[in-house]
């Protein structure tokens, strides 16, 4: 009877690779490769002690077939809990304390005190010599307890809400541990309790062993409880709107979701033929798509996209994607199309272009109107500064500008003049060729003294045929200089009024005024200090105009 335990050895090596070559290893396959590997060691080693001759070696594989044993309870219970969906209970916290009655079996499987567990009768029949000590009652104890443990929670979760699915796997379970439960007392009556009669060992719980695991993976088999994650992925699949076609390195369908039938026909296990797939279109589609086809030939290596506009619906705008499936050595195994349907969004885009081409226009419509304000508060600006009839500056503007600029020449010290002149004999102009020829002769006058003038120099109509020059920075030297030359360049000016062939000309008085120095005191006042400076600047005028005209009349103040 002992080659049946290396018998069953050899089965349980058997299922666990079978179980790990014909599915993918996920958590639930290491904490079953964990019992499996439980169930392997205890017929292996209970072998290996029958076969050898030694106390001391027999003596070692009891004791690891023991510590195995010892371990069976623990790993039963973890693997129930996480097949019928109750991981939560296995925390990391709890781990320790789940495990210490098998761990105090371990404990006393290696210590072995007195030979108090296990020992060998030297004086028995070899068969007979294997005694039984009190403390190996413990470890039946703590593997009674995490069956019964394992019973409870199995029961608890049998009266809740549980799905057919997770119902069948709790029976699935149950039935396996009783298996194993039924051979595992049957051992225990048998080769401990029933020694003295019967003449050979029977391996009870190795074929227990080995029935439990034959159900346990024709249960997971047939129920496809290792397959739950290409179940979830099969699932998350057909509820994603991407249409989604997976080929294999022969271009076999290997998988297609729901997503993808109302745009192509196609079944998993055919061959995946382009012409086929082109054909199920029409016009300029067929002929993008073929040639999508094409590169893809070409380069298969490489990730491809393009978009497709499908018509149904009465259109469809659709991003098709290509992407080669790598193994661990680069080498191509498969390939994965994907059908992404953008038409809500291609609309949504050109809803978004359409808004901002009418948002770009309202834009440059108001920036024309921008400019037009602006372009009219400017020429407003500029009319109310300046004289409608000769464009120079008019009063209001001048007596602005002075003010300002005599405050910062009287805190600076810096010297300045002002002009004041009239055209002379002006009024005999307007009665004698009117008033439209006095205007033309008016325009002439200011067009001659302006270039006369600096740029600097700010030239006013201050009433009438009356007017005014203010010359920054200015002393009476280069004020009388600048006199002269406006004066003469006013008289050699001739009129053409088109009233008849002589052409006019004109004259100028002017007063002349320059501050070169000041008082402290000017800036208590400036205004007051601007009246007197333009009623000097008037008095000169005047004196000029009473000396016989077309006279400059200078005065110096400070």
């Amino acid at each position: 009877m002992i080659w049946l335990d290396f018998s069953m050895f050899l089965v349980l090596l058997g299922l666990f690779f079978y179980v790990f070559a014909s599915s993918s290893v996920t958590v639930l396959h290491r904490i079953y490769l964990l019992l499996h590997i439980i169930f392997m060691i205890w017929p292996l080693f209970q072998f290996i002690s029958q076969t050898t001759s030694s106390d001391i070696f027999r003596n070692f594989y009891l004791t690891v077939s023991y510590i195995d044993l010892s371990l069976l309870g623990i790993g039963w219970f973890v693997f129930i809990v996480f097949l019928t969906g109750q991981s939560y209970v296995i925390r990391k916290s709890r781990l320790f304390i789940l495990s210490i009655p098998a761990l105090i079996s371990v404990a006393v499987v290696l210590i072995n005190p007195d030979d108090l567990f296990l020992r060998l009768s030297e004086q028995q029949d070899s068969f007979k010599q294997l005694q039984h000590g009190p403390l190996y009652w413990v470890m039946i104890a703590q593997l009674l307890l995490y069956m019964a443990v394992s019973v409870i929670i199995m029961l608890h979760r049998l009266r809740g809400d549980v799905s057919d699915r997770q119902r069948t796997l709790i029976r699935t379970a149950m039935t396996g541990m009783f298996t194993l439960l039924m051979f595992s007392l049957s051992d225990l009556f048998m080769n401990v309790l029933l020694t003295d009669y019967l003449t050979r060992y029977i391996p009870l719980i190795s074929v227990g062993m080995v029935f439990a695991a034959v159900y346990l993976v024709h249960a997971i088999g047939r129920n496809k409880v290792f397959d739950i994650i290409q179940m979830v992925q099969r699932d998350v699949m057909n509820t994603m709107s991407m249409g989604i076609i997976v080929l294999d390195e022969n271009n076999t369908i290997i998988e297609v979701n729901k997503a993808i039938k109302p745009i192509i026909r196609l079944r998993v296990g055919d061959k995946f033929n382009a012409a086929v797939v082109v054909s199920q279109f029409k016009g300029e589609t067929a002929k993008e798509l073929e040639a999508f086809f094409g590169e893809e030939r070409k380069r298969p290596h490489e990730r491809l996209e393009f978009e497709l506009t499908i018509e149904m619906d009465p259109y469809r705008h659709v991003i098709v994607q290509s992407a080669p499936i790598l193994n661990h050595r680069k080498a191509i195994v498969g390939r994965v199309l994907t059908f992404q349907d953008v038409t809500e969004l291609r609309l949504l885009v050109e809803e978004t272009n359409m808004q901002n081409e009418q948002l770009q226009d309202r834009n440059r419509d108001l920036l024309i109107m921008q400019d037009e304000l602006f372009q009219a508060n400017k020429k407003l600006e500029h009319m109310a500064i300046t004289d409608g009839l000769t464009g120079c500056y008019n009063r209001r503007y001048l007596l602005h500008k002075l003010e300002q600029e005599i405050v910062t020449n009287i805190r600076y010290g810096i010297p300045f003049s002002i002009f004041l002149f009239d055209l002379d004999y002006f009024k005999s102009i307007n009665d004698t060729y009117g008033h439209l020829v006095g205007d033309e002769v008016l325009c002439s006058t200011v067009d001659v003294v302006r270039r006369a003038l600096r740029l600097t120099d700010v030239l006013a109509r201050y009433g009438g045929e009356e007017f005014t020059v203010y010359l920054p920075h200015t002393n009476r030297d280069q004020a009388d200089m600048i006199a002269q030359m406006v004066m003469e360049s006013v008289e050699q000016n001739k009129v053409f009024t088109g009233t008849s062939e002589q052409a006019l000309s004109v004259t100028i008085s002017m007063g002349v005024i320059s501050i070169e120095h000041f008082e402290p005191s000017d800036l208590d006042d400036p205004k007051a200090f601007l009246r007197e400076l333009l009623s000097q600047a008037d008095a000169a005028l005047y004196e000029a105009k009473y000396s016989g005209r077309n006279k400059i009349v200078k005065r110096k103040l400070a």
